[in-house]
């Protein structure tokens, strides 16, 4: 059984590495994306195929060999994204007992993964506290085996897109009580890299609710924005660099998105980090460039320029990567994170009704 100090990293496998669960798709506007998407469908019906060989491999054997080919199976299956079909082979081993630590280990990481995948988020957890219980019993010796199964990055960068897959669903509350789980047994496990990552999530989780922080600063143009001038009105700030290509597509449907809200009242606040990125070069280098971009893309809501020290608004709101946005209700309380294409209506029409009379 998998051991207590590795329950932490159980959902670190839940989610497929970037990329790996999207499905492409063909624009007739464009060749190369359809060539592209193409091809992708064929390797992951490929990958599908590949799967279900192992599968019988793995059936078929014992012993060594049989654990080699699980282990094969399942992670093959978390990196494709392929989750719901690995279902049926974690839960038969969950079930009739695993050949190795191992195997159990990413049989269950497999099982909560695909009950997230479906959307049984609360199934999900539920999972992740029944494999902690189980791996009570382990020994240390399984722990090191299951701690080399993964390395490191992969277990952070997939934490992190299961982070997303919650936040995207708005299931916060179950994320806070996920990751609280997690980083219990991350300590006892001696993972400080996990802990960091999950102290850092945690914060942001607990600022759904709470009042957004205030801040000012001046825009592309040397303009004051100050959030109290928005007070009464839902307000979603958008944190974003020039370098970072992601923005470029982010920008094109917020500027759709908004339209139908524009009247009810919505802002959006850009907060450009390119000074944080470039060993903090001074506003007057930097606002040139970032003013460059804004006309280029013609954005048209407010930008301000972020700088270090007390009126570091990303460090306020807990931001360390991009794109990332926060949306604060009419009633000046965070309602929602990472706001996405297919979120932002569901969420912008929370916080519209939020503090209204």
């Amino acid at each position: 059984m998998t051991h207590r100090r590795l329950a932490a990293l159980l959902i670190l496998l839940l989610c497929p590495t970037t990329g790996g669960a999207q499905h492409a798709t063909g624009d007739a506007s464009d060749p190369i994306g359809a060539i592209d998407a193409e091809f992708a469908e064929k390797f992951r019906g490929l990958e599908r195929e590949r799967l279900s060989r192992l599968a019988e491999l793995a059936g078929t054997s014992e012993g060594p060999q049989a654990v080699r080919a699980y282990e094969t199976y399942f992670r093959s299956a978390l990196g494709a994204g392929l989750y719901q079909e690995a279902e049926p082979v974690a839960q038969q081993l969950l079930s009739d007992g695993a050949p190795s630590p191992v195997v159990r280990y990413l049989a269950e990481v497999a099982n909560v993964m695909a009950e997230a995948d479906r959307g049984d988020f609360e199934q999900s957890f539920q999972s992740i506290i029944t494999a902690a219980q189980a791996g009570r019993d382990a020994n240390d010796d399984e722990a090191a085996l299951a701690r080399q199964a993964l390395p490191a990055s992969a277990r952070l960068s997939l934490l992190d897109t299961y982070y997303q897959r919650l936040v995207q669903a708005g299931q916060y509350e179950i994320a806070r009580k996920a990751f609280d789980t997690i980083k219990r047994n991350a300590h006892e496990g001696g993972e400080p890299s996990v802990v960091e990552y999950l102290d850092h999530r945690i914060r942001q989780l607990d600022m759904i609710g709470r009042p957004a922080p205030s801040f000012e600063g001046h825009d592309v143009d040397g303009r004051l924005v100050r959030l109290g001038d928005y007070a009464g009105k839902p307000v979603l700030l958008v944190f974003w660099a020039t370098w970072h290509r992601p923005n470029v597509e982010q920008v094109a449907w917020m500027k759709e998105a908004i339209g139908p809200y524009r009247d009810k009242g919505l802002q959006i606040i850009g907060v450009n980090l390119d000074s944080m990125s470039e060993a903090n070069r001074p506003i007057a280098e930097v606002a040139p460039e970032v003013r460059r971009y804004v006309l280029e893309y013609n954005i048209p809501w407010p930008n301000i320029i972020n700088t270090r020290g007390d009126g570091d608004i990303s460090d306020a709101y807990g931001v360390t990567e991009i794109p990332a946005n926060v949306l604060i209700g009419r009633d000046g309380l965070i309602s929602a994170l990472d706001l996405s294409q297919s979120t932002f209506a569901r969420e912008v029409d929370k916080a519209m009704g939020a503090g209204a009379e």
